[in-house]
């Protein structure tokens, strides 16, 4: 689904979006699966070419517990704040084109989008919100509403750990064979 951004007012426009309306379905059902989903932001405008988007979006994403394997639904309680930017061409050599120092920016501060021409892909962008919102380990909630059937982790919280008093035992070198070789 795209915004045309030319027609938002400059008080800006606030978006609601569910499952019961069919535009944005077809772009989210690859990750959501027919899971429902809710979605509310406001775009409104810094100039004649910038826009603001603040909003969230809220659905499930049917995913495989890290720990045991077991499916389940990861709840996604997405927020977002972006600047939505015209796309502009970066020549290898212009100014642009050199390194961006992103770590320096605060981590509750707004991002950054390009659009191009005067259109927004709304649906690619909540495609990556919700693909972006499941963490590299996708495990069960430790809220104790629901608990992992096989894993259970002996220190509540702790994580694994590595017993330090074990004695190793050191390895036989394997060039000490060498030292009994006689070469005549």
């Amino acid at each position: 689904m795209k915004i045309n951004l030319n027609e938002i007012p400059e008080q800006g426009r606030e978006y609601k979006f569910d499952r019961s309306e069919k535009e944005l379905t077809p772009c989210l059902d690859d990750l959501i699966k027919g899971a429902a989903y809710t979605t509310e932001f406001t775009i409104r405008p810094l100039n004649s070419r910038d826009f603001e988007m603040k909003g969230w979006i809220k659905t499930q994403t049917p995913e495989i517990c890290s720990r045991c394997g077991a499916d389940f639904q990861f709840q996604v309680n997405a927020k977002f704040h972006e600047f939505l930017l015209p796309k502009m061409d970066q020549p290898r050599n212009s100014r642009y084109s050199h390194v961006n120092h992103v770590s320096d920016l605060p981590v509750d501060g707004p991002e950054m989008t390009e659009y191009e021409g005067t259109e927004f892909d709304l649906g690619e962008y909540l495609h990556e919100v919700i693909a972006l919102a499941a963490p590299f380990n996708v495990a069960h909630p430790q809220d104790g509403s629901v608990e992992c059937r096989i894993y259970e982790n002996p220190e509540g919280g702790q994580g694994f750990s590595v017993n330090k008093d074990i004695p190793l035992e050191k390895p036989e070198s394997p060039f000490a064979a060498l030292k009994n070789l006689k070469i005549n």
